[in-house]
């Protein structure tokens, strides 16, 4: 019996009964600064951009979650604005079920930070040419 390969973040979204699925125009603002969290969200198709300046800005595509690092501030609101800066196509969760998620996938945790982890470091690739 081969074991199958495992479900990508993307894809153990997709199969949940409470997912919704959106596709929005370019510059659609799908949450706000200082709104409460209450999504999950994973790009199937597209870009995001997720500000809090004109300096401070990351941007986001397919295959990956926006922004979960939100779910564990003590506020357990929004730190950046999000905007659709193509259009886009992702699905949401609602937090309980995301959270529910996890619990039944603890490795979905592990790909999360390995994705930050990747990022982190190519900010600090990036930024040795600014110095």
């Amino acid at each position: 019996m081969s074991a199958s390969a495992p479900l990508t973040p993307l894809e153990l979204i997709q199969e949940q009964p409470e997912v919704d699925r959106l596709t929005l125009p370019t510059g659609t603002t799908v949450f706000r600064a200082g709104e409460p969290v209450q999504f999950i969200h994973v790009i199937e198709r597209g870009w995001m951009e997720l500000s809090s300046g004109p300096l401070n800005r990351i941007r986001f595509g397919s295959g990956e979650f926006f922004f979960y690092e939100d779910l564990v501030d003590p506020t357990e609101s929004h730190s950046r604005d999000a905007t659709a800066v193509t259009p886009v196509s992702l699905y949401r969760l609602s937090r309980t079920n995301f959270l529910a998620l996890i619990h039944r996938h603890p490795t979905l945790v592990l790909q999360l930070l390995s994705k930050q982890h990747s990022r982190l470091r190519q900010q600090r690739a990036d930024a040795r040419h600014f110095y």
